[in-house]
């Protein structure tokens, strides 16, 4: 087989693979409202085609497009309240599709030239195994313990484990498809045609998002807007939110000035007026530390840009400080005509607490919650951390045990703290050493690798755009905002095929054995700890029992009936955790499903021990009508326990689909209150009332009653009317008091006595007789009446003899 052939059926494997996980994805964490998805699925396919037929500009659309779409879903009633994947992520996860097709069909070989592949390989393997150990972690080990995903509780603020699995997704594609974007532009950048091609579409793409900021800031802030951010009064153009913006503009203005310098005619007016218009409207985004990252990035730029002109005199120094002095002041004073801006109200906000109390007063919450919180998690779990995703779910479950107090928040927003909090201090030296290669990678760009003409300042651009989002990278993450990563990853790619000059790079990276043999021993050990940690400390059942969660799964709110009596709906699954306070439990069901007298509604509950370790069926119910039922049980060995009851219905129906009242929820069975009593009751359980003068009663799948044993055998006539008991025979059980068992056989639809031999220990005494079918049969299915009960068999009036 040549290489070729190896080659197309990996990717082939590959593709096959993430197309799967592309469609549970998709289905799973992209709104499905119409309109949104009629403007986006178009660019998708756009985007995926052109990439399959000719990668650079597939490349390049995508490169146009990411930075425009990130505030789509806005438009259309989908803010942030509402989980969704960010869409710059779904605009990659399509362009790799294109990708790895593309790749099937015209063969390349892949290079992994650059010293930085190294640490990043090892770091993309470590977040990919944490991402999958933690996932099983919130899935309660789906399905080697549990035998679905439920929504349990994770955390003391009740974010259910569907958010927490949503948040480890979110967390390491965030890692992941930054990696990946820039091993596709390493293998794709040949040339400065195409470096130049990739700028004039940058600007265009970031002209056209200044214009739309222009729009909000003058004309309608609600205009691609969420409803939080038009109340504050700050702008996010198009992108995800107004932080993400002013990070862009950071990165961004850098590398402008570059492109100013390099080229000449009129690209030099409209990169001055974008220049300025960014300038002007940065404030209005609020981003205080896209400001520090601003200010450093342009003094190294000039720095660099003096540097350019050897030797150094005094002349240069003066000039130099005036230059730096004069964009200082060209900031402020942006800054001083938008007084009424929330990045200047923000900074006298800082101003103020540092006059309080120092620096560690003006950090505020960063210092005082979250980093705090995140050097706690550290020295919890400094091998793994907490997981890769884990950090904010973790966050309100660490405040609570260590008395601070909390507030929501994405991130860490220090880039450091959110690996090491997450991954662990192995994953920090290793995300050490990659920003060490791509500084070194600056420093070579920068002194002996720097190109001649006018590329050299694209050099300088490019290297303070990525020291701008470096020094950003101390006060915020970025970890939902992948169009700040995409763009981030795009300087890294540019600055190493620039900084390489001539030559190619003197050090290639090789999948060498001593490497595979270091992979292959820290996986091993990072997963063994991880899954050690997240099956015991980190486990749900830990925080359930630690934290005191109160786990209800599944469920509405509160509602209540015309007469003021509590319950709940539940979906296709519910569950809740309660204290069995006395031997008997009561439960009232409804199902309101519209068509139940023609597709019936089926309930198993089960109780959970043990979170899950344990579980056994407590019944399965038909429910035939729209009605209160209530379903008794006796569990007296689980007196004074906790344990989780669990509803699963076999089918839902949506009130706002088949009724048009407006109700979108999917229901499933109604629970009312549920209540203990002491004793079985005269009544027993399971039992249907009495009929013919108190002469039988019919009993349900299982039944139990209390019986005075006066001799020394018991005679219980019995009768099964099941209509097909002859070709299928009935096996009932009967015990007294759950240990002397009889299992008889009956065959036919007469009335039979059946003898049980009472142990002389039970003799005058009250022993419990449970009654229990291998099945039921209901005459109106068979069109026998109007009686819809579950029969099992029915007893008459038992009798004691010698």
């Amino acid at each position: 087989m040549t290489w070729k052939e190896r080659y197309r059926l990996f990717f082939l494997v590959f593709t096959l693979f993430y197309l799967i996980g592309l469609y549970f994805f998709y289905i799973k964490y992209v709104p499905f409202v119409k309109f949104f998805q009629i403007i986006l699925i178009p660019i998708l396919l756009v985007l995926f085609t052109l990439t399959v037929i000719n990668l650079q500009v597939g490349i390049l659309f995508f490169i146009f497009s990411f930075p425009l779409i990130n505030n789509l879903p806005y438009f259309f009633g989908i803010f942030e309240h509402t989980p969704h994947a960010p869409t710059a992520l779904v605009l990659f996860l399509f362009f790799f599709l294109g990708w790895l097709i593309h790749n099937i069909i015209f063969p390349s070989k892949l290079s992994f030239d650059y010293p930085i592949f190294k640490p990043m390989i090892l770091f993309s393997i470590l977040i990919l195994f944490s991402a999958i150990i933690t996932f099983f972690r919130y899935a309660n080990f789906y399905p080697f313990l549990s035998d679905y995903i439920y929504e349990l509780i994770t955390n003391v603020n009740g974010v259910t484990a569907g958010g927490a699995i949503m948040s480890v997704v979110f967390c390491s594609l965030n890692y992941l498809t930054g990696f990946t974007f820039f091993f596709i532009l390493a293998n794709t950048i040949k040339s400065k045609d195409f470096i130049k091609k990739i700028l004039i579409v940058l600007l265009i793409s970031t002209f056209i998002s200044i214009i739309f900021g222009f729009y909000q800031h003058f004309k309608d802030m609600s205009f691609g807007n969420t409803p939080l951010r038009v109340s504050q009064r700050i702008i996010n153009s198009t992108f995800k939110d107004p932080l993400s913006f002013g990070g862009y503009i950071a990165i961004f203005i850098p590398l402008l000035l570059g492109v100013f310098f390099a080229f000449k005619g009129l690209i030099r007016i409209f990169v001055a007026l974008s220049l300025l218009s960014l300038l002007f409207i940065f404030p209005y985004t609020g981003s205080r530390s896209g400001l520090l990252g601003l200010i450093i990035s342009l003094l190294f730029f000039l720095i660099f840009f003096m540097k350019l002109r050897q030797p150094i005199s005094l002349k240069k120094i003066i000039v130099f400080m005036i230059t730096f002095s004069l964009i200082i002041i060209i900031i402020f004073s942006f800054f001083g005509l938008s007084k009424e801006s929330i990045l200047y109200k923000r900074l006298n906000i800082i101003k103020s607490k540092y006059k309080v109390g120092g620096l560690e007063k003006a950090l505020g919450i960063r210092w005082s919650n979250r980093w705090k919180m995140a050097i706690h998690m550290i020295k919890d779990y400094p091998s793994t951390g907490v997981g890769v995703g884990a950090y904010i779910i973790e966050l309100p479950n660490y405040a609570k045990i260590n008395k601070i107090p909390y507030r929501s928040t994405d991130s860490v927003e220090n880039y450091f703290l959110q690996v090491g909090s997450e991954l662990g201090i192995l994953a920090l030296f290793i995300s050490f050493w990659m920003f060490w290669e791509i500084i070194k990678q600056i420093k070579r760009s920068l002194s002996k690798d720097l190109l001649p003409n006018n590329w050299k300042y694209i050099q300088i651009g490019v290297s303070c755009g990525i020291i701008s989002l470096f020094m950003i990278f101390f006060f915020h993450t970025y970890i939902g905002s992948y169009e700040i990563k995409y763009i981030f990853w795009l300087l890294v790619a540019l600055i190493f095929y620039l900084g390489k000059g001539e030559k190619e790079p003197e050090k290639k990276f090789n999948f060498n054995k001593s490497f595979k043999f270091l992979v292959i021993a820290l996986v091993i050990i990072f997963s063994s700890i991880h899954l050690w940690n997240s099956m015991h400390s980190l486990s749900l059942k830990n925080r359930t029992e630690k934290l005191n969660l109160k786990q209800e799964f599944g469920l509405s709110k509160i509602e209540k009936t015309t007469d003021g009596k509590k319950f709940r709906w539940t979906k296709h699954y519910g569950g809740l955790a309660i204290k069995i306070k006395k031997p008997v439990i009561e439960i009232p069901l409804l199902a309101s499903h519209p068509d139940i007298e023609k597709k019936y509604v089926k309930v198993k509950i089960y109780l959970i021990k043990d979170f899950f370790k344990k579980k056994r069926l407590l019944d399965e119910i038909i429910l035939r009508e729209n009605k209160w039922e209530k379903y008794n049980y006796y569990i007296p060995e689980e007196l004074n326990n906790e344990v989780i009851l669990l509803f699963k219905v076999n089918r839902t129906w949506n009130p706002l689909k088949v009724l048009g009242t407006p109700d979108p929820r999917n229901l499933g069975v109604a629970i009312g209150e549920i209540k203990f009593r002491e004793e079985i009751g005269k009544a027993g359980i399971g039992f249907y009332e009495w009929e013919k003068n108190r002469k039988f009663r019919w009993t349900r799948k299982k039944a139990i009653l209390e019986h005075q044993v006066k001799r020394k055998r018991i005679i219980i006539p019995i009768l099964a009317s099941h209509p097909d008991i002859s070709e299928q025979p009935l096996t009932l059980k009967i015990a007294i008091n759950d240990r002397e068992i009889y299992t008889f056989k009956i065959k036919d639809n007469n009335w039979h006595n059946y003898e049980l031999k009472v142990p002389e220990k039970y003799i005058r005494k009250k022993v419990l007789l449970s009654f229990e079918v291998d099945r039921t049969w209901c005459p109106f299915e068979y069109k026998i009446g109007n009686d819809k009960r579950d029969l099992g068999v029915c007893i008459g009036k038992i009798e004691n003899k010698n």
